[in-house]
């Protein structure tokens, strides 16, 4: 039977509503996994659009409370537990630990020890927190018609998480105020056409397409404009530093050395990070170059640690370092470093190979006081490349200013191409090193990746370029720490596949290392962002906390030690070379010089433009090449045709349950009751047929008697039935007789009234 006469207590505007907020609450998980420790997100978000859609269609509590339970012993199964699931040892097992730990969390409970509550347990309130909430944006949107106070609430959790968390929000509060200009015009139309309906201006359902449309374009344009639209810079200074301070009691001190970006420590690797560009030095120099602080060689399957030896040195003479071969060509060159006001090293940083310190240019605190130079001792560090300062006098010694002479190298690809494979034993010993119990598929995986390949150079090109071929993604966020036992190498290459500049390196090092290519891997900074011109051949470059980065150094014999790099959106600014015939030399070396004769003014101006394009991605904490590749990579998917069926698949079929809810609705209970039999009480199934009347657009009138009302629904059915219902429920209701036995003598008559309006 048809729809009747009365809107139904849940229309389309109503769904849409719902619909909108559960995206909102979708928000609400989305940071979970970067402020705990919270994995496997997706489990929850299902588990929440599972539970709105049962208390959506009203399923009654002594069902679906079951149903919810079983979602979350599944849940914690597939989080915590291993096995499967269905099955009756994988269940049953899950069940029993559930409830021990839960015993076991409540008496911690009554002890007041909430410290010491369990991850299981942790999880299972989770899960019950996001079915209440559920409910609650249920009542709030079909009861009390308020969604203001949730929408609020919202953009403070996603702003106190912005400001004070390593969450970037900024996309999520765009979301937000869209999802939420919806919500409460959608809201405002309900209370419009309720008010209209009183009043008998309209007595059906209404959803003006021109009205529709309107209220999309005004949202669009609205979001648009706020978008595109120039924005001021910060009037207030950042306040979390001070707020840190106040919780904290301590107040760090401006001669204080921050290491946010660059640390000391190494020998555990993994997790995300918060970015932070905070300035570390500026540059005066001819071109971007990644500065050197040292390189480590000993992989311990969580991190890289690394022996010393430190010989005293003579900034002026040669350093007893070296990273290039006598027959490698290099040119010399001069940098400049200034460091930021309170922040500083105890060793430098450097570009290709060291050649000497300016001595005049040095400028050296000790425990925030200027030092003299004549008071500082310096040494390198003979296998890892770190020039120190040291000081009987003083503690806390940093460089502040200092200007560098050092030799760039080029080199020709044929040259390391031909190099013999006959490593000294010095360099096979500390070099080739890998952890006895490295899984096995790493080596495998090399040398899939190096099949077909028959020089060291090309070996090594094809592995570093491995990851960006492979699907592996740049993150910073949400980047797991491998587990004891788990190592560090094998859970980026085999299981997530997603990381930064640590994980890139050293993977490709310790690859590189099965096929006894020796590897070091080397961290400093990348060449930061160019910020001014200082002369005709000199740029200026800032280099923040957010550059910190770390590459790979590959050993070849004749040649020495080559930097490269595996990290997807960096580049490295160390010139390879092909062999040029004497004639194309001749040819390019006349065209650069007629180039530089009659176009130089240009020249500058593409310089000066091209550099700070090409360092945009160039630090950890500014990878906006790499962001936006994802982002476009996240898009593609989204539109894939694969996609946009499952879609079209999964809409249509919400569509359909939609629009045939109260028809599913009115089978499920016909089935239901004739499964309970005998157990069905008269007046409970005759008040529920009083509600699937009322869901089908027939409910009964203000001061309209039961028999007036079954009259009523009797003519439109064509059928006794629902008067049969009334009389032997007002005889049970107001006459006192007993209900044993009605349901069984009329239950016919109840299932054809159900039959009639939900055909």
């Amino acid at each position: 039977m048809a729809r009747l006469t009365q809107n139904p207590v849940a229309t389309a505007t109503h769904l849409m509503i719902y619909t909108l907020t559960l995206f909102v609450m979708w928000e609400w998980l989305r940071p979970i996994p970067i402020i705990t420790n919270t994995g496997e997100i997706h489990i929850f978000v299902w588990f929440t659009f599972l539970s709105a859609a049962l208390i959506y269609l009203r399923v009654p509590y002594w069902l679906i409370t079951p149903i919810l339970f079983g979602v979350m012993l599944y849940g914690l199964h597939m989080i915590y537990y291993e096995g499967a699931f269905f099955s009756v040892e994988g269940g049953l097992n899950t069940a029993q630990l559930f409830f021990e730990d839960v015993t076991d969390n409540l008496a911690l409970i009554l002890s007041r020890d909430f410290a010491f509550l369990t991850d299981t347990f942790r999880t299972f309130l989770l899960f019950f927190l996001l079915a209440l909430i559920c409910y609650l944006v249920y009542f709030w949107i079909f009861h009390a018609r308020r969604i203001f106070f949730f929408l609020v609430t919202t953009v403070i959790y996603m702003t106190v998480l912005d400001t004070f968390t390593a969450v970037d929000a900024s996309a999520a509060i765009v979301r937000i105020v869209v999802l939420g200009f919806f919500m409460l015009t959608f809201l405002q139309l309900l209370k419009v056409k309720e008010e209209e309906q009183k009043t008998g201006k309209r007595t059906g359902l209404f959803l003006s397409p021109a009205w529709i449309i309107t209220l999309v374009v005004m949202i669009s344009v609205a979001t648009a404009i706020g978008l595109v639209a120039p924005k001021p810079d910060p009037q207030w200074g950042d306040p979390v530093p001070a707020m840190r301070e106040f919780v904290s009691g301590e107040r760090h001190s401006s001669t204080g050395t921050r290491r946010v970006g660059y640390g000391e420590n190494d020998d555990r690797l993994g997790g995300g990070f918060e970015q932070d560009d905070s300035p570390i030095f500026t540059a005066e120099l001819a071109e971007p170059v990644y500065w050197r602080g040292e390189s480590k060689h000993d992989y311990t399957g969580h991190g890289w640690t690394a022996e010393t030896a430190y010989n005293d040195t003579d900034l002026e003479s040669g350093l007893p370092y070296r990273l290039f071969e006598a027959g490698t060509l290099v040119e010399r060159k001069e940098a400049s470093i200034q460091m930021e006001e309170g922040v500083g090293f105890s060793h430098i940083f450097y570009p290709g190979q060291l050649h000497h310190l300016d001595e005049n240019s040095l400028s050296i605190t000790g425990d925030g006081s200027d030092v003299s130079v004549d008071d500082i001792t310096f040494s390198v560090d003979t296998i890892g490349g770190r020039l120190r300062a040291e000081s009987s006098a003083f503690e806390d010694i940093m460089f502040t200013q200092y200007d560098v002479a050092y030799e760039a190298p080029a080199f020709a690809i044929d040259t390391l191409r031909d190099v013999s494979e006959n490593d000294l034993g010095e360099i096979q010993e500390r070099y080739l090193q890998i952890p006895d119990d490295l899984p096995e598929r790493v080596g495998r995986l090399a040398e899939e990746i190096t099949a077909g390949e028959e020089t060291r150079y090309d070996k090594v090109i094809a592995i570093e370029q491995y990851f960006s071929q492979s699907g592996f993604t740049y993150q910073t966020e949400d980047v797991p720490v491998p587990e004891d036992g788990q190592d560090y190498v094998d859970q980026f290459l085999f299981e997530t596949q997603r990381g930064y500049c640590d994980n890139y390196s050293t993977s490709m090092a310790v690859l590189l290392r099965t096929l006894d290519i020796p590897t070091r891997w080397v961290k400093g900074f990348t060449a930061g962002e160019q910020k001014g011109v200082v002369d005709e051949d000199t740029y200026l470059y800032e280099v923040t906390n957010g550059n910190a980065h770390s590459w790979v150094e590959v050993y070849f014999p004749e040649v020495g030690w080559v930097p490269f790099e595996p990290t997807q959106g960096f580049d490295n600014y160390v010139a390879f070379e092909e062999e040029q015939s004497e004639f194309d030399r001749d040819f390019e070396l006349n065209l650069d010089t007629e180039r530089d004769e009659n176009d130089e003014s240009e020249r500058e101006d593409d310089q000066e433009h091209a550099v700070p394009e090409l360092e945009e991605g160039a630090g950890e904490g500014s990878s906006a090449s790499e962001n936006a590749r994802n982002d476009d990579r996240v898009l593609q998917e989204l539109l894939s045709p694969k996609a946009i069926i499952i879609s079209l698949i999964l809409f249509l079929a919400v569509a359909g349950v939609y629009r045939k809810q109260t028809q599913l609705q009115n089978w499920y209970f016909l089935l239901a009751y004739r499964v309970r039999g005998k157990r069905v009480k008269f007046d409970e199934a005759y008040a529920r047929l009083l509600t699937m009347l009322a869901n089908e657009g027939v409910p009964r009138e203000a001061g309209e008697t039961l028999r007036e009302y079954a009259a009523r629904v009797d003519r439109l059915i064509g059928s006794q039935s629902m008067t049969k219902l009334t009389e032997a429920y007002e005889k049970i209701y107001y006459g006192g007789y007993k209900s044993e036995g009605t349901w069984g003598a009329l239950q016919t008559e109840w299932e054809e009234v159900v039959k009639a309006i939900s055909s």
